[in-house]
């Protein structure tokens, strides 16, 4: 774990929070500069050009959150559900961020219907990972937080989309490459555990 990359995420949360509710102008620009610094700071840790981090990496603005990643486990005849996503042709559990005005539960239904064409149900919660604390690549300047829900597959079809070229099931034995950016094969192998032991106890960072 490299302490820079904290150090600089907290940079960026102290200046967002400052521009939100500074009223003094010199402070103001005080905070601009020190958002500033933040994406060079992070440019030179990732190697990704600074203009890159500022315009796709560190949009928001009001009080610094956790961002919510939602992830689905549909385990069916012990194999489990994958979609290829297009931006780098690797394989994850459906799912994405979760949205305003709906619930962590609605939104993992809403991503897998969206993302494999499947609709599921009953949700149940098996894990809350903190992104970065785990090896997920490549690195992000914005804290994240992943939650994982094992779900009953009820009806639907695979039906692919613009962000998704191909869906299927496979076995934990035999899994594709994976976009280690939204999933971990651990993350694959917890699903597996919850689905054949029950879910005991949650998993929480």
């Amino acid at each position: 774990m490299n302490p820079w990359i904290d150090w600089v995420k907290q940079l960026q949360a102290i200046s967002q929070a400052g521009l939100t509710y500074s009223k003094d102008k010199f402070d103001i620009e005080r905070f601009q500069q020190l958002g500033d610094i933040s994406h060079q700071m992070f440019s030179h840790l990732s190697d990704a050009p600074v203009e890159q981090i500022s315009a796709v990496f560190f949009p928001e603005s009001g009080y610094p959150t956790p961002k919510i990643d939602l992830r689905a486990a549909v385990i069916q005849d012990g194999k489990i559900l994958l979609v290829r996503e297009r931006e780098d042709d690797c394989w994850t559990m459906p799912g994405g961020w979760g949205d305003v005005c709906e619930t962590p539960k609605q939104g993992v239904v809403r991503e897998v219907e969206e993302e494999s064409g499947f609709i599921v149900a009953s949700p149940r919660l098996y894990a809350v990972k903190d992104r970065a604390v785990h090896p997920y690549q490549p690195l992000f300047p914005f804290h994240i937080y992943k939650m994982f829900f094992l779900c009953e597959l009820i009806d639907g079809e695979a039906t692919e989309n613009i962000e998704i070229s191909e869906i299927d099931f496979f076995s934990p034995h035999n899994l594709p490459p994976l976009s280690e950016s939204r999933v971990l094969a651990q993350d694959i192998h917890m699903a597996f555990d919850a689905w054949e032991n029950g879910i005991s106890e949650v998993y929480i960072d």
